[in-house]
């Protein structure tokens, strides 16, 4: 727990930082929420149809009526905030992961930095996110082979062997996954830090992450579900409210996001002997041990 007791007293000391990230949550979010009225103009034709079948009268489901719900601006709002969450993702976390390295490296960093550490890190962050589409890419081959060879046994042996084999791969390839993200988890942090190429990046990842696995799986877990807690109890409360109701939960999302990668850095500077001094540690957060 002292690892995220660290990230959430870093996260708010350094609060300005996380507004990119927050930022960048909130645009598509709002972008939907101004798409989603021509939605809700329309909900009383669907709430009409409900109550007549409730009450026995006559409706009529077609494939226009529910296509009508979703009016011009529904589409295009979705297409827009898809489009802009992917292009200020590529662009913001970049600077995210820059701001925060400066942050304890130099023990100062603000938003006259974006621009270095967007130029510095974009290109390896970009080349992460290919490398890391082609890893889950390859597992899935593996994983559809596996099944294919399931079925194949199920077919043509036994089906009892069979459907039994196609469930090990299903549960193999969940454990897989989640075994696999793990120790991905520290894979651009270590490119930060370390200032190396996404490969070396890739390698220190798997060797630090050994040892915390544990550690990084259950902190991780923890963030997400207070993450999901406080994004259900805030749209409780907000969450009627046109337009600003749909933003609770990525920008919750967003802060929740950048604790974690806060906790990633806690926990490979640790690991690497960079808070080896008290000093060294109390610059960035306050001495929090």
């Amino acid at each position: 727990m002292r690892y995220l007791e660290n990230a959430v007293r870093f996260t708010f000391k350094n609060f300005l930082i996380t507004l990119p990230l927050l930022i960048s949550m909130a645009i598509p979010a709002l972008i939907m929420g101004v798409g989603s009225l021509g939605l809700l103009a329309n909900m009383g034709k669907f709430q009409q149809i409900i109550q007549d079948m409730v009450s026995g009268g006559a409706y009529n489901f077609t494939p226009d009526m529910f296509y009508d719900l979703y009016t011009p601006t529904v589409i295009i709002s979705m297409v827009v905030a898809g489009m802009l969450s992917i292009i200020l993702a590529i662009l913001v976390y970049p600077i995210t992961y820059g701001l925060i390295n400066k942050k304890y490296e130099t023990g100062n960093a603000n938003f006259s930095d974006m621009t270095s550490c967007l130029s510095k890190y974009i290109g390896r962050y970009i080349l992460c996110g290919l490398l890391g589409i082609a890893i889950v890419i390859g597992a899935s081959l593996v994983f559809g082979i596996l099944i294919g060879i399931g079925a194949i046994i199920a077919a043509t042996v036994n089906v009892v062997v069979g459907v039994i084999l196609i469930v090990m791969f299903i549960l193999a390839s969940i454990v897989g996954s989640v075994a696999l993200g793990i120790y991905m988890s520290l894979w651009f942090t270590a490119v930060c830090i370390e200032d190396t190429g996404i490969i070396q990046g890739l390698k220190n990842s798997f060797k630090y992450v050994s040892g915390s696995f544990w550690t990084i799986l259950g902190i991780s877990l923890l963030i997400s579900l207070c993450s999901f807690v406080v994004s259900a109890i805030l749209n409780l409360v907000l969450g009627w409210v046109p337009i600003i109701g749909s933003v609770v939960s990525p920008v919750v999302s967003g802060l929740a996001g950048f604790i974690t990668i806060v906790f990633y850095f806690e926990i490979y500077r640790e690991k690497t002997g960079r808070f080896s001094t008290p000093e060294t540690f109390g610059q960035i957060n306050g001495g929090v041990q």
